[in-house]
């Protein structure tokens, strides 16, 4: 599979640097994010690499900086793509003929599961208005089938459109099956329900207890095998990486601090009547010299001013506003 990866990521990648280079494009770089997904919709062992590509490269302008340079494969390149992938992995195929798996059990569970049968090597009970639909060929803009081997390039998202590309992240992303799709029926029977029914008129799959968790097994990863994998600008040790991943993230701007309570002072003021903030000596705005937490200052400070050390003469509430206007009587009257 790593092998597999590596050759897809070539030819991807080396078709927009061929491209970049046409444009006479300074250091060239292509970044990539693949998710590697073991499942089918039958739940069965279907490995197939989802992979996100930025559309284009990032290169140095005449200042140094690295800026984005847009790229849109067209579909006849799709289809040569395609082709060049078809070509490099049979070659790996022939090479890596002979694997031996030493857990044949396991082996045995995964080539069943490949084919979408059961230890008896036949396909699962299909549930459903089952019909016989006439064939249709695969086809499809900036997509290729060739011989078993497809490639599908027609999704595409902008820079600013972030909500639709964390949506395309969570879907390569799902787990293998939902709680909801799987039931049991009067026999005791697992029925699985198809995220999307066959052509056929297939929507669910029936299983024996046995063959459902055969299948559950077969779709457990190998061990210390990472399934997400950052290639290019995006891996873990490019040089460049914090600098264009800076790129997608928004700007702060600086706002003005909101004030959501009230000065003290102003509470004071409106509570007593007395204003704190003003010398009622000289009228001038008093200033914040010191605080004074410490009781021995606080007294010896009000010994001084031959004020009342221990004594304190609480002030009432103010009366309500409308009190101080109860005995005026009103011009019109």
């Amino acid at each position: 599979m790593r092998k597999s990866l590596a050759i897809f990521h070539r030819t991807i990648s080396g078709h927009y640097q061929k491209k970049a280079k046409a444009f006479n494009l300074l250091n060239p770089k292509v970044g990539a994010i693949t998710v590697v997904q073991r499942f089918g919709g039958a739940l069965n062992l279907n490995v197939h690499f989802n992979t996100i590509y930025t559309d284009g490269v990032f290169h140095e302008n005449y200042l140094g900086e690295e800026v984005f340079r847009e790229i849109i494969p067209s579909h006849e390149e799709v289809e040569l793509l395609t082709a060049q992938l078809k070509k490099r992995l049979g070659r790996l195929m022939a090479r890596e003929e002979n694997i031996i798996n030493e857990d044949l059990s396991l082996a045995q569970l995964q080539a069943q599961s490949v084919q979408n049968r059961d230890e008896k090597f036949k396909l699962p009970i299909p549930l459903g208005k089952i019909c016989d639909p006439p064939f249709r060929e695969f086809k499809g803009w900036r997509c290729c089938y060739n011989d078993g081997f497809s490639l599908h390039a027609n999704v595409k998202f902008l820079g600013n459109q972030r909500e639709g590309l964390e949506r395309l992240c969570r879907y390569i992303l799902r787990g293998p099956i939902a709680k909801d799709r799987i039931s049991y029926d009067d026999s005791g029977k697992v029925r699985l329900k198809l995220k999307t029914p066959y052509s056929d008129g297939t929507t669910h799959l029936q299983f024996t207890p046995d063959q459902f968790i055969k299948r559950v097994i077969s779709l457990i990863p190998p061990p210390r095998q990472n399934l997400i994998r950052y290639i290019g600008v995006f891996g873990a040790r490019h040089k460049k990486r914090s600098v264009i991943t800076a790129m997608a993230r928004p700007k702060k701007v600086k706002t003005k601090k909101k004030v959501y309570r009230t000065a003290w002072g102003e509470l004071l003021k409106h509570v007593f009547k007395c204003e704190v903030n003003y010398c009622d000596h000289c009228g001038t705005k008093l200033e914040l010299i010191a605080t004074i937490t410490s009781r021995y200052v606080c007294q010896k400070i009000l010994k001084h001013l031959g004020l009342p050390v221990h004594e304190v003469n609480a002030s009432s509430p103010r009366a309500p506003p409308e009190l101080d206007y109860f005995d005026q009587i009103p011009e019109y009257l």
